[in-house]
């Protein structure tokens, strides 16, 4: 039992620390919208103060009709007063949400750009570990989390402790009791929104994991969906996928649960302060209470604190409603730093090596934790040569040509190509890669095509579509390349979609190409004239190709066979 407390005491201090990392990284987010942070709770001290002039002219003009029996006529310039004061403070409101807003915008495009390029920096590799719709989520639900917190929380932070200072400085010279009660009773509306919160993060960062899972989980099945019907898996799944959503629903109820609890406990708290107040300055006006100021209060100064009673707790509530958005944010921060956080390969590109050879491997081993994939790799190729990797499943032939397209790094070793380090840069002006499962977007022929330069002339692109033999299939369609195809390559088959690729690499002209696989699951037919498709438009360029079809290694130059992750 000890044993066990101490272990769950080293994961609440690990969350507590990681919390703090998270909060840490927030306030380093605000520093390039500082500026219009401060607009906006310079707009909302600004409305402080115009809530303390209403509240002056709404007193000294109930006091003067009610009590001096003054005219509507007398009171024109009090009236015009109020009017002006009321317009200024709804147009102060507009720019404390203008300027919240663009800052929480600024920020949420810059962390969706800085987390797409560093998922692209991540890779493949990277990418194959994860769910897409985990990442679709942290992309889009998590950045909107954030958006909240920067249009919400961070300015209300503020102006709920500039407000409420200034109303004290207003309301003290003319009722100190009243200034009393709300220096009191102030503080306990965050006191208890801090303890009430306390389980708001972790609540809101099981919800964001929920719903990450079961994003990924939904678009895994989908994707899926011929499978699970052909194997009768189809409703069970369907099941599956209602347990999800309930247990997604069951968190959402828990922190909306801490939200309903905490906005009654402040409102009960904010509103006996003000009834205290209420009850203060109609007994002092009724004559039954003799303490403080109540011995000779007026009409105008006990409206004039009343009418301040709700708006000095008003910020306070805000804030207390906004504080949600922080827990929100801390949780979303959680999951966007297990990305962002993620160590990229660094490659040293100033360093050159000189080599005879186009492509040169020197003791190169690649590991995952405790698994060997390859191991003191030796390996140099000439510019022009035509080379086939050959090995069973497993053996490491797509590690290796990931380490040449620069998605991933060596665990030691060297990788050149032209004397050069790869790098995503320099890999996508030198290499061109076909795998075997190409992805063809929704679109029509010639975009997919001219995908990498969608202005490369119309004329260019027929030219490779011949030589590709794409112009064979796409002049019996009736738009010919501007038909539309549909996701995945939907309405093509196996080998008119590797043709679209071969294209697109002829258009691209680099001068390595490398292909995974291309012939994998294309009938005996479709495969020959794709080899030929190969062997016709990459005549002069140096080809690597992974593969154990024996057609496919009869016909390269040379081969390169790879045995539990070493060339034997």
């Amino acid at each position: 039992m000890k044993l066990k407390q101490s272990v769950n005491q080293a994961a609440f201090d690990a969350s507590k620390q990681r919390e703090q990392h998270c909060a840490q990284w927030l306030k380093s987010l605000h520093e390039p919208v500082r500026s219009a942070l401060r607009l906006a709770v310079l707009a909302g001290g600004g409305n402080g103060l115009l809530i303390i002039a209403q509240a002056a002219l709404l007193a000294s003009i109930l006091h003067r009709l009610i009590i001096d029996q003054r005219h509507w006529p007398e009171l024109q310039l009090n009236l015009l007063l109020l009017l002006a004061v009321v317009l200024l403070r709804g147009i102060a409101v507009y720019y404390v949400r203008v300027c919240a807003f663009s800052a929480a915008t600024k920020i949420k495009q810059k962390l969706r750009r800085q987390l797409l390029n560093h998922l692209s920096l991540l890779g493949p590799a990277y990418l194959k570990q994860h769910h897409s719709g985990q990442l679709a989520t942290a992309t889009l639900e998590h950045c909107e989390a954030m958006e909240k917190y920067f249009c919400r929380y961070a300015p209300q932070k503020s102006i709920a402790v500039i407000v409420p200072l200034l109303i004290m400085l207003a309301v003290f010279p003319v009722n100190w009791v009243v200034g009393v009660i709300f220096l009191v009773t102030g503080p306990l509306v965050p006191l208890f929104m801090a303890l009430i919160g306390m389980g708001a993060a972790a609540a809101n960062r099981k919800q964001f994991l929920e719903l990450a899972w079961m994003g990924g989980y939904y678009l895994d099945r989908l994707q899926g969906l011929t499978t699970l019907k052909l194997f009768g898996q189809a409703y069970k799944e369907l099941d599956a996928i209602g347990d999800i959503a309930d247990s997604f629903r069951e968190k959402t109820m828990a922190v909306l649960r801490i939200a309903f609890m905490s906005s009654a406990v402040l409102e009960f708290f904010s509103a006996v302060a003000v009834a205290l107040v209420a009850v203060y300055v109609g007994l002092g006006l009724l004559g039954l209470i003799h303490f403080g100021p109540a011995r000779d209060i007026s009409l105008q100064n006990a409206l004039f604190v009343l009418l301040l009673a709700p708006e000095f707790f008003l910020p306070l509530r805000q804030l207390a409603a906004n504080y949600h958005d922080r827990a929100a944010a801390l949780a979303a921060a959680d999951h966007l730093l297990e990305i962002l956080d993620h160590e990229v390969g660094f490659v040293d590109q100033s360093k050159y090596v000189k080599s005879d050879y186009c492509i040169e491997l020197i003791e190169v081993s690649k590991h995952y934790r405790q698994r060997r994939v390859l191991e003191k790799i030796n390996l140099r190729i000439q510019a022009g040569e035509k080379l086939v990797l050959v090995g069973e499943t497993g053996a490491g032939k797509s590690t290796l040509l990931n380490l040449l397209l620069g998605f991933e790094s060596p665990s030691s070793g060297q990788v050149l190509i032209n004397g050069c380090t790869p790098t995503r840069e320099t890999a996508a002006q030198q290499l061109c890669w076909l795998g075997q499962r190409t992805t063809v977007f929704y679109g029509s022929i010639i975009d997919n095509i001219r995908l990498f330069d969608p202005d490369i002339a119309r004329q260019q692109v027929i030219e490779a579509a011949r030589a590709a033999g794409v112009m064979s299939f796409a002049e019996t369609l009736e738009q010919g390349l501007d038909t539309l195809i549909g996701e995945q390559g939907y309405g093509l088959s196996g080998g008119q979609v590797q043709r679209i690729a071969m294209a697109r690499a002829l258009l691209k002209d680099a001068p390595i190409v490398l292909l995974d696989e291309p012939t994998a699951n294309l009938d005996r037919q479709t495969k020959r004239q794709l080899l030929d498709s190969i062997d016709r438009v990459f005549k002069q360029k140096t080809v690597i190709i992974a593969s154990h079809d024996p057609e496919v290694v009869e016909r390269m130059g040379r081969q390169v066979k790879l045995v539990n992750g070493a060339i034997r």
